[in-house]
Protein backbone atom coordinates (compact mmCIF):
# COMPACT_ATOMS: atom_id res chain seq x y z
CA UNK A 1 0.00 0.00 0.00
CA UNK A 2 2.68 2.58 0.65
CA UNK A 3 4.10 1.86 -3.03
CA UNK A 4 1.88 4.45 -4.60
CA UNK A 5 2.60 7.07 -2.16
CA UNK A 6 6.15 6.27 -2.90
CA UNK A 7 5.39 7.05 -6.93
CA UNK A 8 3.33 10.39 -6.10
CA UNK A 9 6.02 11.57 -3.97
CA UNK A 10 8.83 10.58 -6.83
CA UNK A 11 6.82 12.37 -8.74
CA UNK A 12 6.01 15.70 -7.13
CA UNK A 13 9.81 15.95 -6.58
CA UNK A 14 10.65 15.98 -10.32
CA UNK A 15 7.75 18.86 -10.75
CA UNK A 16 9.62 20.78 -7.98
CA UNK A 17 13.01 20.34 -9.82
CA UNK A 18 12.05 20.77 -13.34
CA UNK A 19 10.03 23.94 -11.73
CA UNK A 20 12.88 24.92 -10.41
CA UNK A 21 14.87 24.67 -13.56
CA UNK A 22 12.92 26.04 -16.08
CA UNK A 23 13.79 30.27 -16.64
CA UNK A 24 10.62 32.07 -15.16
CA UNK A 25 9.16 34.97 -17.65
CA UNK A 26 9.03 36.80 -14.04
CA UNK A 27 10.70 39.96 -13.20
CA UNK A 28 13.24 39.20 -9.45
CA UNK A 29 15.29 41.29 -7.68
CA UNK A 30 18.70 41.16 -9.29
CA UNK A 31 17.42 39.51 -12.67
CA UNK A 32 19.61 41.62 -14.77
CA UNK A 33 18.23 39.73 -17.80
CA UNK A 34 14.64 41.16 -17.19
CA UNK A 35 15.33 43.47 -19.79
CA UNK A 36 14.77 40.44 -22.37
CA UNK A 37 11.03 40.36 -21.47
CA UNK A 38 10.01 44.32 -21.34
CA UNK A 39 8.19 46.34 -24.00
CA UNK A 40 9.81 47.13 -26.95
CA UNK A 41 9.97 47.40 -30.40
CA UNK A 42 11.93 45.29 -33.12
CA UNK A 43 13.41 46.66 -35.78
CA UNK A 44 11.34 46.38 -39.33
CA UNK A 45 8.47 44.68 -37.12
CA UNK A 46 4.98 46.63 -37.62
CA UNK A 47 4.20 49.05 -35.07
CA UNK A 48 1.16 51.84 -34.31
CA UNK A 49 3.60 55.04 -33.99
CA UNK A 50 3.82 56.36 -37.14
CA UNK A 51 1.72 56.62 -39.89
CA UNK A 52 2.96 54.05 -41.91
CA UNK A 53 2.77 51.18 -39.68
CA UNK A 54 6.53 50.62 -39.47
CA UNK A 55 8.27 50.67 -36.41
CA UNK A 56 11.31 52.46 -38.60
CA UNK A 57 11.06 55.87 -40.60
CA UNK A 58 12.48 56.42 -43.77
CA UNK A 59 14.70 59.15 -44.51
CA UNK A 60 13.80 61.94 -47.29
CA UNK A 61 14.23 60.77 -50.60
CA UNK A 62 17.77 61.69 -51.90
CA UNK A 63 19.26 61.40 -48.56
CA UNK A 64 22.37 60.08 -48.44
CA UNK A 65 25.10 59.49 -45.65
CA UNK A 66 28.19 61.88 -45.85
CA UNK A 67 30.53 58.85 -44.72
CA UNK A 68 29.00 56.59 -47.83
CA UNK A 69 31.73 54.36 -49.72
CA UNK A 70 29.54 55.53 -52.58
CA UNK A 71 30.49 58.85 -52.83
CA UNK A 72 32.80 58.92 -55.53
CA UNK A 73 33.24 62.72 -55.31
CA UNK A 74 36.58 64.40 -54.61
CA UNK A 75 35.09 65.49 -51.27
CA UNK A 76 33.97 61.83 -49.82
CA UNK A 77 36.94 60.27 -52.07
CA UNK A 78 39.59 62.37 -52.25
CA UNK A 79 40.15 61.29 -55.66
CA UNK A 80 38.89 62.92 -59.27
CA UNK A 81 39.11 61.57 -62.13
CA UNK A 82 41.48 58.36 -61.06
CA UNK A 83 44.27 60.37 -59.29
CA UNK A 84 44.72 62.36 -56.42
CA UNK A 85 42.74 65.59 -56.04
CA UNK A 86 45.00 68.41 -56.41
CA UNK A 87 43.45 70.77 -54.32
CA UNK A 88 41.35 70.55 -51.12
CA UNK A 89 37.88 70.50 -52.59
CA UNK A 90 36.61 72.76 -49.24
CA UNK A 91 37.13 76.41 -48.74
CA UNK A 92 40.09 77.13 -46.71
CA UNK A 93 38.89 79.79 -43.55
CA UNK A 94 40.90 80.31 -40.74
CA UNK A 95 38.12 77.98 -38.66
CA UNK A 96 38.68 75.50 -40.70
CA UNK A 97 42.15 75.62 -40.53
CA UNK A 98 41.88 76.00 -36.21
CA UNK A 99 39.65 72.58 -36.77
CA UNK A 100 42.54 71.09 -38.41
CA UNK A 101 45.51 72.12 -36.22
CA UNK A 102 43.05 70.85 -33.15
CA UNK A 103 42.34 67.53 -35.25
CA UNK A 104 46.22 67.01 -36.02
CA UNK A 105 47.47 67.67 -32.53
CA UNK A 106 45.17 65.06 -31.44
CA UNK A 107 45.56 62.46 -34.04
CA UNK A 108 48.53 62.94 -36.13
CA UNK A 109 51.41 65.02 -34.14
CA UNK A 110 51.62 62.17 -31.69
CA UNK A 111 53.65 60.47 -35.00
CA UNK A 112 54.43 63.07 -37.40
CA UNK A 113 55.45 65.46 -34.43
CA UNK A 114 54.14 68.35 -33.41
CA UNK A 115 55.95 70.54 -36.39
CA UNK A 116 55.13 67.53 -38.82
CA UNK A 117 59.16 66.64 -39.17
CA UNK A 118 58.46 63.66 -37.88
CA UNK A 119 60.23 63.78 -34.13
CA UNK A 120 57.68 62.47 -31.69
CA UNK A 121 58.67 60.46 -28.88
CA UNK A 122 56.41 57.70 -30.83
CA UNK A 123 58.86 57.78 -33.56
CA UNK A 124 61.76 57.60 -31.63
CA UNK A 125 60.69 54.48 -30.09
CA UNK A 126 58.93 53.06 -33.10
CA UNK A 127 61.60 51.80 -34.72
CA UNK A 128 61.73 51.48 -38.89
CA UNK A 129 59.57 51.92 -40.36
CA UNK A 130 59.14 55.26 -38.73
CA UNK A 131 56.18 57.96 -39.21
CA UNK A 132 57.76 60.10 -42.14
CA UNK A 133 58.27 63.58 -42.07
CA UNK A 134 55.70 65.72 -43.83
CA UNK A 135 58.14 68.58 -44.43
CA UNK A 136 60.05 66.78 -46.50
CA UNK A 137 60.32 67.24 -50.02
CA UNK A 138 58.73 63.71 -51.09
CA UNK A 139 55.90 64.56 -49.15
CA UNK A 140 55.53 67.90 -50.05
CA UNK A 141 54.82 67.17 -53.64
CA UNK A 142 51.73 64.86 -52.50
CA UNK A 143 48.70 66.11 -53.59
CA UNK A 144 45.98 66.74 -50.98
CA UNK A 145 43.83 63.84 -52.17
CA UNK A 146 46.70 62.06 -51.24
CA UNK A 147 46.76 62.73 -47.83
CA UNK A 148 42.79 62.43 -47.23
CA UNK A 149 43.39 59.06 -48.59
CA UNK A 150 46.20 57.55 -46.20
CA UNK A 151 43.92 59.63 -43.19
CA UNK A 152 40.71 57.76 -44.23
CA UNK A 153 42.55 54.37 -44.97
CA UNK A 154 45.84 54.07 -43.32
CA UNK A 155 48.81 52.69 -44.55
CA UNK A 156 51.49 50.83 -43.25
CA UNK A 157 51.37 50.66 -39.11
CA UNK A 158 49.11 53.54 -39.45
CA UNK A 159 45.54 53.19 -39.35
CA UNK A 160 42.91 54.36 -40.76
CA UNK A 161 40.89 57.69 -38.98
CA UNK A 162 37.48 57.53 -40.82
CA UNK A 163 35.48 56.19 -37.85
CA UNK A 164 37.24 59.23 -35.36
CA UNK A 165 36.96 62.08 -38.24
CA UNK A 166 34.58 63.52 -40.48
CA UNK A 167 35.31 64.09 -43.89
CA UNK A 168 35.47 68.10 -43.01
CA UNK A 169 37.60 67.41 -40.30
CA UNK A 170 39.76 65.08 -42.33
CA UNK A 171 39.96 67.73 -45.12
CA UNK A 172 40.63 70.10 -42.35
CA UNK A 173 44.04 68.50 -41.26
CA UNK A 174 45.37 68.01 -44.75
CA UNK A 175 44.39 71.70 -44.98
CA UNK A 176 46.50 72.11 -42.17
CA UNK A 177 49.39 70.08 -43.19
CA UNK A 178 49.85 72.24 -46.23
CA UNK A 179 50.24 75.12 -44.12
CA UNK A 180 52.44 73.73 -42.29
CA UNK A 181 54.44 72.21 -45.31
CA UNK A 182 54.33 76.07 -46.41
CA UNK A 183 55.14 77.57 -42.96
CA UNK A 184 58.93 79.24 -42.60
CA UNK A 185 58.36 79.36 -38.34
CA UNK A 186 59.23 77.10 -35.46
CA UNK A 187 57.55 77.67 -32.14
CA UNK A 188 59.78 76.20 -29.35
CA UNK A 189 57.45 72.40 -29.85
CA UNK A 190 57.83 72.90 -33.77
CA UNK A 191 61.84 73.06 -33.32
CA UNK A 192 62.21 70.10 -30.40
CA UNK A 193 60.09 67.83 -33.33
CA UNK A 194 62.48 69.12 -35.66
CA UNK A 195 65.85 68.13 -33.26
CA UNK A 196 64.40 64.60 -32.72
CA UNK A 197 63.60 63.87 -36.27
CA UNK A 198 67.37 64.86 -37.21
CA UNK A 199 68.82 62.50 -34.59
CA UNK A 200 66.19 59.97 -35.70
CA UNK A 201 67.48 60.57 -39.42
CA UNK A 202 70.97 60.10 -38.08
CA UNK A 203 70.72 57.00 -36.18
CA UNK A 204 68.96 55.13 -38.74
CA UNK A 205 71.32 56.36 -41.59
CA UNK A 206 73.99 54.38 -39.08
CA UNK A 207 71.90 51.25 -38.66
CA UNK A 208 71.41 51.29 -42.46
CA UNK A 209 75.31 51.49 -42.87
CA UNK A 210 76.15 49.00 -40.62
CA UNK A 211 74.23 46.60 -42.22
CA UNK A 212 75.33 47.34 -45.66
CA UNK A 213 78.78 46.15 -44.33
Amino acid sequence: MRRPCVITAAIFALALFVGACSKSSEREPGDFERMRIQQRDEPYAPGELFANNERLRQPPAGTVSRESESDTGAIGSGMQAGRMTAVVPLSITPERLALGQRKYTVFCAVCHGAGGFGGSIVAVNMGAPRPPSLRSAAMAAKAPGYFFVIATHGIGRMPGYAPQLTVEERWAVVAYIEQLQRSTTTPPEARADSLRALGIRRIDSVLASEQRR
